[in-house]
């Protein structure tokens, strides 16, 4: 009967294995008891209690903050900014950006630098203007330490970093910011572009969410955080596992 048709999930089968291998991987590289506590950040004032004007500190304010939510502890981690706009003389030259110059970089909105004595991560500044991104960008690159910098792989996977952000509760912010992800790596460097349509796309970010949300009998009331597309694969997601756990 047509009214006992099952909910389709909006990623394919190959797509939903990477995420449940890769979910409980991670399950098993923070523990059990600590995973099972993490919830999901939402952008309210219960996790990041501070009025944003735009401002550097702002920045230093959620690495901070967004370190304490990941438990990353007993290291120092320098936050510092670049820009990519090109720059306008007084007599109309028009200076080209860092990016373009050394040809390595490409245009980053984050990247993250692991020397031997201490960890960078770098900041696009028009970030700065959009607190929602700044702290997706903060968050992926807090999980390139947490993948690469606690030795827990051995090759930058920018995949799986977008997935550790969301497995520790950012989702929302990954989601709704639709960042693009364009892998580099060069010189212990490793970063990402933002063109504005998802690296992982928005189906892979929702249905992590719902994955974790079930696995961790989380409340689902912050989806109404969720972008509108977000929202409607959240709770498909949602309920084709449900169903799934409950034959």
């Amino acid at each position: 009967m047509f009214w006992n048709k099952k909910t389709r999930l909006p990623i394919t089968e190959e797509d939903k294995i990477w995420v449940d291998e890769n979910l409980n991987w991670l399950r098993t590289e923070f523990g059990e008891e600590h995973f099972m506590k993490i919830e999901t950040i939402t952008p309210t004032k219960n996790f990041y209690n501070r009025t944003f004007d735009g401002t550097e500190e702002d920045a230093e304010f959620i690495l901070k903050r967004t370190m304490e939510l990941m438990n990353i502890q007993d290291i120092e981690i320098k936050l510092e900014f670049f820009s990519d706009e090109p720059i306008e003389m007084d007599d109309g030259t028009i200076l080209t950006t860092p990016a373009d110059m050394n040809g390595s970089w490409q245009s980053a909105s984050g990247v993250y630098q692991q020397n031997e004595n201490y960890t960078v991560i770098l900041i696009e500044s028009s970030q700065l203007k959009n607190t929602i991104s700044l702290i997706a960008t903060i968050s992926h690159e807090l999980s390139h330490h947490i993948l690469l910098g606690e030795n827990r792989i051995e090759e930058n996977d920018e995949f799986l970093t977008d997935l550790t952000a969301i497995a520790y509760g950012f989702g929302i912010f990954i989601g709704n910011s639709r960042f693009n992800f364009s892998q580099f790596s060069t010189n212990g460097r490793f970063g990402w572009n933002s063109t504005g349509q998802g690296y992982l796309p928005e189906q892979i970010i929702a249905y992590a969410m719902a994955w974790l949300s079930i696995e961790r009998n989380e409340k689902t009331g912050f989806s109404q955080y969720l972008n509108k597309s977000m929202k409607k694969y959240y709770e498909q997601s949602y309920k084709y596992l449900t169903d799934e756990k409950n034959e």
